[in-house]
């Protein structure tokens, strides 16, 4: 019979870990969205207290994509994760609402199509847009222009990070970022983007990682 591995250095740890957990609390209140369980429809958005005492909560139809955030007028801004995105990867969202205190919708916008798939956070701004991180589709054709060497994905396509800044009242993208034109390589001198890569750090290199694989 086995005997449970219990020695100093784990019970060390477990202390380690209860102190982190419990004893960084503030003042104020904790607003988070928990992932449903499979076969669950829907979830709620909790505003607690250091009570653990729920003072509100906010109905939704999708689980999230990543975290709410409350308003200084009490309404939230809730990315969720779209019914068919599209792509199946973690942090998959699609889709960003503004709801009221009493659960309305004030504003919604997709980013799941041909072009776009929004993923993970939104960060609102002061000025009341909302900035949106997405990958933006890119065929083998404009990835190998740009000085990518192989990409072996079943869908022959690369997807690269853009940052949209949006204004919700006219649902006009009024501030735009692309990685795509950041980029540097080293494989082709031909092509336009070529350089010593470790001599621009404010550039990415388009042949950093994997896009997929073959399965």
């Amino acid at each position: 019979m086995m005997k449970p591995i219990y020695n100093k250095y784990t019970f060390f740890i477990s202390l380690l870990m209860t102190f982190y957990l419990h004893g960084n609390v503030f003042d104020g209140y904790t607003l988070f969205t928990p992932t449903p369980v499979a076969g669950q429809e829907g979830t709620e958005t909790y505003l607690i207290n250091n009570d653990f005492e729920t003072l509100h909560s906010w109905y939704h139809d999708y689980g999230p994509a990543s975290m709410p955030y409350l308003l200084p007028d009490s309404s939230i801004i809730y990315p969720y994760r779209v019914p068919n995105p599209t792509m199946e990867a973690g942090g998959v969202g699609g889709g960003i609402q503004r709801l009221s205190w009493d659960n309305e919708i004030l504003w919604e916008y997709i980013y799941s199509n041909v072009n776009y798939q929004h993923h993970h956070d939104v960060e609102p701004l002061p000025n009341g847009n909302v900035l949106i991180i997405v990958w933006e589709m890119k065929t083998t054709q404009e990835a190998y222009a740009m000085g990518r060497e192989t990409i072996t994905n079943p869908l022959n396509q690369m997807w690269s990070t853009a940052i949209l800044e949006l204004n919700p009242e006219s649902g006009n993208i009024v501030w735009e970022w692309h990685i795509w034109d950041h980029l540097v390589q080293d494989y082709d001198p031909e092509l336009p983007n070529y350089g010593v890569i470790s001599e621009h750090p404010e550039l990415f290199d388009i042949n950093c990682g994997s896009v997929g694989n073959d399965a």
